[in-house]
């Protein structure tokens, strides 16, 4: 039997799945029953003309038209809760094994594949599109390692080899069965303290909603593997900072998992950069405190979190969630915890320096980070953290604030408001919390935490007027965000 190309065996598979008639999906798109069996034998594809009708009209008919027992599965298979969330991750999943095949065919006459492809050389965006294989939608369970030589390519494109999320997939919630390894070569020699370090923070904050782990080792300089366990790999060698030679191509199932085994033995804890861990996780084993206590304290704050909440704010919160049943620390504990860091804001030499967004985003969100929980306060509880903080900044002698406000003119901006506490005994970093709780991490190498540590003081002392540094000055700014939040209460009434 000839073999059947990916698009066909995808549309095979959600069919039945689904338990859906080929005669429902050809009377829903208007179609002779015999083009859809054509398309799940393999026969033919959709045309190109008509291809974003044909795929959007299959994604909503197999949401729609499927049986309930089918939609429990694929809304497992998918990861996802709704139905709306459903048709989008079914219409990326096609989209993405149809262009593979059209784009298959166009380029070598077949819609088959080779099990391995040798390419003399590639740009890095032919690498990277090769890179993103349709195999990656599979977000019920997939398991990637990956060596990077990233800190050797333009820093404009390293991004394109940081995310293998669907980006139609929604942004809250966690993926729990994609694991992603990937090793990378911290060489501090060549280190751009301030790109370099936004880089890296992105990278993590981009995957948060996976089971991503980053590994430091040196490496053959050039190295770029890519590899799905038995699924597929992609190898090649920089030869500069845009190009890659002799690249491989397989999905030849020995030879997958033989690359992969070899990476994933690299993959050992103590070469962990940083080790995920859950907030709870942090206050029942007192990391929490001892990042609290830990000398020469310097946080980066991104988002407001619960050190800024004055002690009736926090009260009030805390009662909330004991009355809803949602608080997973005793509240006694909690509380202690909170009275050490209000009295290290007060009276610890602390040296904050605070995104101008995390002040703006707090005022038009009206959400905090409680100890990792979203939290949404009223607009009364919202200004006395404001004028708490305002506090702060005018009577505590031992607190120094300073504010980033404007462009760092860095080829790397900042990763989506995350927050770095570090000591000189501990660091860890807080990233956008989409509903994984991946998003908390401590720095477990002394190279990373070395680097934090001398990125923050370059930024501490940034000049052309984009780190302001005059209390009166940031006091004026919380001053303005207070009218502010009268203002979004006043809109919102």
């Amino acid at each position: 039997m000839t073999e059947k190309n990916r698009f066909s065996r995808l549309l095979d598979s959600l069919m039945a799945d689904a338990e859906l008639k080929n005669c429902v999906l050809a009377n829903e798109l208007q179609y002779d029953v015999s083009y859809i069996s054509k398309w799940i034998s393999g026969r033919m594809i959709p045309s190109e003309k008509s291809a974003d009708k044909i795929l959007e009209g299959i994604s909503r008919t197999l949401v729609e038209s499927c049986s309930e027992t089918g939609k429990q599965k694929l809304l497992n298979d998918y990861q996802v809760v709704s139905e709306a969330d459903l048709q989008m991750a079914i219409y990326d999943n096609l989209e993405a094994e149809y262009i593979y095949v059209r784009d298959l065919k166009k380029n070598t006459g077949s819609d088959v594949a080779q099990k391995t492809y040798f390419f003399p050389e590639l740009d890095l965006a032919r690498y990277v599109a090769k890179m993103h294989h349709p195999v990656l939608r599979r977000v019920k369970s997939l398991d990637v390692v990956a060596v990077m030589d990233l800190m050797a390519i333009d820093k404009e494109q390293r991004l394109w080899f940081t995310k293998i999320r669907n980006e139609y997939l929604p942004e809250e919630g966690g993926y729990p069965n994609v694991h992603y390894r990937m090793l990378i070569n911290i060489c501090e020699d060549k280190w751009d303290y301030i790109n370099d370090t936004l880089f890296l923070v992105n990278l993590l904050t981009d995957n948060t909603a996976i089971d991503f782990s980053l590994y430091g080792a040196e490496q053959d300089p050039g190295r770029m593997i890519f590899s799905v366990k038995d699924e597929f790999f992609i190898t090649g060698m920089l030869i500069n900072s845009k190009k890659c030679i002799s690249v491989s191509v397989s999905e030849e199932t020995e030879n997958c998992s033989v690359i992969y085994n070899n990476v994933r033995n690299l993959c050992t804890n103590d070469k962990l950069l940083f080790q995920r861990i859950m907030m709870i996780d942090m206050l029942m084993r007192h990391d929490y405190i001892h990042a609290i206590i830990s000398p020469n304290l310097r946080w980066g704050i991104g988002h407001i979190t619960e050190q800024f909440m004055p002690e009736d704010v926090f009260e009030e919160v805390l009662t909330e969630l004991e009355s809803a049943g949602t608080l997973t620390v005793n509240p006694d504990d909690l509380r202690t915890i909170q009275h050490m860091n209000y009295k290290a804001m007060q009276e610890s030499d602390i040296r904050l320096l605070i995104q101008e967004e995390a002040v703006s985003n707090f005022v038009v969100h009206n959400e905090i980070d409680y100890y990792n929980r979203k939290v949404h306060l009223n607009s009364a509880q919202m200004e006395r953290c404001m004028e708490h903080m305002i506090e702060l900044c005018r009577s505590s002698n031992n607190l120094e604030i300073r504010m980033i406000y404007g462009n760092l003119g860095t080829e790397c901006h900042f990763a989506d408001n995350e927050c770095v506490f570090i000591g000189d005994t501990m660091s860890y970093m807080r990233m956008k919390n989409v509903g994984s709780e991946n998003n908390v991490v401590m720095v477990s190498s002394l190279n990373v935490h070395k680097i934090l540590q001398r990125t923050f003081e370059l930024l501490w002392d940034y000049g052309d007027g984009a780190v302001v540094s005059d209390k009166s000055a940031i006091v004026d700014y919380l001053n303005h965000m207070v009218d502010g939040i009268h203002l979004v209460s006043h809109m919102n009434k």
